[in-house]
């Protein structure tokens, strides 16, 4: 009993070994646990990466006290030597509002070498000192070094050795070195330590939901955002071993539920392509991806903080799931985060993959009948890319289908594509979609973001990826004061790190976690000017006026392009320059080239309008009858196209010089209550037709003496028009589309430089006087191709500046000329051009957002361009007109 009690005293007692788990706060937001500390940091600075990261000030830091260290311990590996084999624990926890810093706790095995901490004392820089204090009968060290920006704290607590910037982390660690009824992190979670009792390989990351869910709530100006307080109710965990592989770092490991609530799905079967590749927008800047056999095991995972509307739910029930909504689905749910625009709501698409399209969108209309207690021909409608979208105006309506996933949606506008059901937050969202998969600006065709796709495995039951570049405008606008200037200094070095993907896939009864991050491991890139060369060209007998206008073959789905030269003939060419007609007309083109189905055929006519008359036309040059035609007798200035439901009864709508509207028939013929309809003074824009939720068909026009007139089909003036905006009007206006009638905007800017927004109400809702240097200045608001972006342009005698819709000036170049004209190109938040039109030299200019010439030599030209982006050959495609040419460049990205 004796020799027993003895050998009890030495190993608990005089030789007490702690677990360094034992003094990390249940509070901590992460943990990172190894026994080769030196070998995963010397992995870590070999990695390309490394360069980029090091130039972050902490980072930096740690490399330069890392190398002193090694110095002050003798070198020749002593530093390893001492660490090996032993634990190291790295916890970050909050120490403030919005502030975050390390603990470090290093435990000691039985026997080990702990003289390097003898030596590092003995050897302290110069000018530093070590002094001491207590703190519940444990000796606490504070090092005060010229070369520390702030003091380290230490403290040696048997085997143990915990060091921290902050001093009231080690404080905690002595609590719980002298207390065992403390929180700790091992306790609270104990689950993870029962998968994985100790560190494997080069490290292990022990990481919870709750933990990051606190990380983003410290950077995020808002602390209550709903998906991150889902994520963190859910409490998950995982276990995530350290790897590197090429340009990239990898996590992989194990999932575990703490509160034992587990999410059981199926593993399923390997499928060699993605259903969703060619459907993922390339302005995508979060992509989540939920996959199952079965579609009742996507009900397993809730949101736990969403509260549904009883009544919504109970709908939806009764006369949606018990209907086979949800049998017939195919357990594929795709969900898109674009990228964020400066004063404009996230767009939101949700894919939902089903195999029988036609059935679940008789089913969303019966519904929303059901809904709005109306006739299912009246429900409002709208067409875009010869698809019908229609609109379930219910708050939070696909939240309610599935059990709390896919927030975000005021109204659901809802489209069906292949075997997708496809629900968008708002009108613009859906048409930005739309337009980006019928010009093929996805993930699955493009070469640039081929990575972002290998981040997505259809054989996990759930993946998250996020571009991180176009994640970068999210993160500057939640984030808190002071970490969004962090994130604004240092955006190049931490968008190095341009992907971040998740997948987690259910193997041998449990949740497999694979976390990759990819970099990009070459140097900023600096801005490459390039000088364009003609790729291919055609010449005319005559001086080219107008155009290139693209239009699309409607046998290949290939571009055409119209031109008109200054004996005012009419020109059709192929794409590979080779001309398909030549047609003389009556005068100038002042309008746009519209393609319309007249008979309904399949087969596509051209309209446009000159001066004198409307066209219609046919592929080979030849009219319509019927056509030209002027049922108004006065000089047409412009004309637009309208088509209510994509019923391919047009009308065609135009005005004229004197300030007259005309609403004609597909026959142009005039109709009752537009023949004319009599405005003050010719208009600075076309009018046009809008469908706007809430409100019905709306017909819009602005003239020039600054009014607005906004009429419902028959003519009749809505409530309120003419609205008198202030100046007189020169400039183009755009539609902001945010739902409803009252928040959907009208925006446009005066002579003067006041923007101006009216909503469909008829009611004046925002004036703001643009900075006008001097009398003569002149001011645009230039819509990009889609009529969904636009920037403001203030011209001066010399001088040229481009705003973004907040005012903040992107850039400003110093021009003489005085005839100006200018373009805006988006295909998203990298993919952004500016031309500037010099017509008096003759020059075209192609800038990027932030200023940068991307041609050192001009185009030579005076008309627009037309301008197109492949994602697939990752460039833009130019064609212009230049005196008797027609020409085509090539732009890489």
């Amino acid at each position: 009993m004796g020799i027993g009690a003895y050998f009890l005293i030495q190993t608990q007692y005089l030789n007490k070994q702690i677990n360094a788990l034992d003094l990390i706060s249940a509070d901590a937001v992460l943990v990172f646990e190894t026994e080769e500390p030196v070998t995963a940091w010397n992995n870590l600075v070999t990695q390309p990466i490394w360069q980029r990261l090091s130039e972050l000030p902490s980072l930096k830091n740690a490399e330069e006290q890392l190398v002193a260290l090694d110095s002050l311990v003798g070198r020749s590996g002593n530093l390893d030597r001492s660490l090996k084999g032993n634990q190291m624990v790295i916890s970050l926890h909050t120490v403030g509002k919005d502030e975050f810093d390390f603990m470090f706790v290093l435990a000691f095995k039985d026997g080990a070498d702990e003289s390097f901490v003898l030596d590092l004392e003995k050897n302290l820089p110069e000018l530093s000192r070590v002094v001491t204090r207590s703190y519940s009968d444990v000796t606490i060290y504070e090092l005060q070094s010229p070369n520390l920006e702030r003091n380290l704290t230490y403290s040696k607590i048997d085997n143990i050795l915990v060091a921290s910037y902050t001093s009231f982390l080690v404080e905690e660690a002595i609590r719980f070195s002298k207390s065992s009824t403390q929180n700790t992190f091992k306790e609270h979670y104990k689950e993870l330590f029962t998968a994985l009792p100790s560190p494997k390989g080069m490290g292990v990351f022990r990481v919870t939901s709750q933990g990051l869910a606190k990380l983003v709530n410290g950077i995020s100006r808002d602390s209550n955002i709903p998906m991150v307080r889902n994520f963190s109710q859910n409490k998950l965990a995982a276990n995530l071993e350290l790897n590197f592989a090429e340009n990239k770092i990898h996590l992989a490991g194990w999932a575990v539920f703490v509160d034992g609530n587990r999410i059981d799905f199926q593993d399923l079967k390997p499928v060699k392509n993605n259903v969703f590749r060619n459907h993922i927008s390339n302005r995508t800047a979060v992509f989540f991806q939920y996959q199952s056999s079965e579609n009742e095991e996507l009900q397993q995972i809730k949101n736990l903080s969403f509260q549904p509307r009883n009544t919504l739910k109970g709908d939806i029930e009764k006369d949606l799931f018990k209907k086979g909504f949800l049998e017939n689905l195919k357990g594929g749910l795709g969900f898109s985060l674009f990228e964020t625009v400066v004063n404009e709501p996230q767009d939101k698409i949700l894919l939902i993959h089903t195999d029988r399209l036609e059935d679940q969108i008789q089913l969303l209309k019966e519904f929303n009948l059901g809904l709005a207690k109306i006739d299912l021909s009246l429900i409002p409608v709208d067409y875009y890319q010869n698809r019908e979208i229609f609109m379930v105006a219910e708050e939070e309506f696909p939240a309610h289908l599935f059990d709390g996933k896919f927030l975000g949606f005021d109204d659901t506008f809802i489209t069906g594509m292949g075997e997708m059901l496809v629900f968008a937050n708002s009108s613009k969202a859906m048409k930005i979609f739309l337009d980006d998969v019928a010009s093929d600006n996805t993930w699955g065709k493009s070469l640039q973001h081929k990575q972002f796709m290998e981040g997505v495995s259809q054989n996990a039951w759930f993946n998250f990826v996020v571009n991180v570049p176009r994640f970068w405008n999210s993160v500057i606008e939640i984030s808190s004061p002071n970490w969004q200037a962090f994130f604004q200094k240092y955006a190049p070095q931490l968008k190095s790190i341009d992907l971040l993907a998740l997948q987690v896939t259910e193997k041998n009864n449990g949740h497999a976690v694979n976390v990759q991050m990819g970099y990009n491991p070459g140097p900023i890139k600096a801005v490459r000017d390039i000088a364009l060369s003609e790729n291919k060209s055609i010449r005319f007998n005559h001086q080219l006026i107008f155009g290139p206008k693209s239009i699309q073959n409607f046998n290949d789905k290939s571009y055409e392009y119209v031109v008109q030269d200054e004996l005012f003939n009419l020109h059709l060419l192929t794409s590979e320059g080779e001309r398909v007609f030549s047609k003389i007309l009556d005068g100038p083109i002042v309008s746009d080239i519209f393609q319309i189905d007249y008979y309904k055929n399949g087969k596509l006519q051209l309209l446009f309008a000159t001066g004198e008359m409307v066209y219609v036309i046919d592929r080979f040059g030849s009219p319509i009858p019927g056509f030209p035609t002027n049922p108004s007798n006065e000089v047409i200035t412009h004309l637009s196209l309208v088509d209510y439901s994509n019923t391919r009864d047009y009308r065609y709508f135009l005005a004229t010089e004197p300030g007259n509207l005309f609403l004609l028939d597909s026959d142009g013929k005039a109709l009752e209550g537009w023949n004319p309809n009599k405005i003050s003074g010719s208009l600075s824009a076309a009018p046009a037709h809008h469908r706007i939720a809430g409100v019905g068909d709306q017909m819009v026009a602005f003239s020039n003496n600054g009014n607005l007139h906004l009429f419902n089909r028959r003519g009749e003036p809505q409530i309120g028009s003419p609205i008198r905006l202030g100046g007189a009007l020169d400039s183009e206006y755009i539609v902001i589309e945010r739902g409803s009638a009252k928040d959907t905007r009208i925006v446009t800017v005066t002579k003067d430089g006041e923007v101006v927004q009216v909503n469909f109400k008829g009611e004046l809702a925002y004036r703001n006087q643009l900075l006008r240097p001097d009398r003569e200045s002149k001011f645009s608001l230039v819509k990009d191709q889609t009529d969904n972006r636009f920037l403001f342009v203030v011209q001066e005698f010399n001088k040229v500046t481009v705003m973004d819709p907040e005012y903040k000036v992107l850039f400003t170049k110093e021009i003489s000329a005085g005839d100006l004209d200018f373009q805006y190109f988006s295909f998203g938040a990298d993919k952004n051009i500016f031309v500037l039109i010099d017509k008096t030299q003759e020059f075209i200019y192609l800038y990027n957002i932030k200023g940068d010439l991307l041609n050192t030599l001009p185009i030579s030209g005076k008309t627009e361009i037309d301008l197109k982006y492949s994602g697939s050959q990752n460039e833009y495609t130019i064609h212009t007109v230049n005196q008797d040419k027609f020409s085509e460049y090539k732009l890489p990205t």
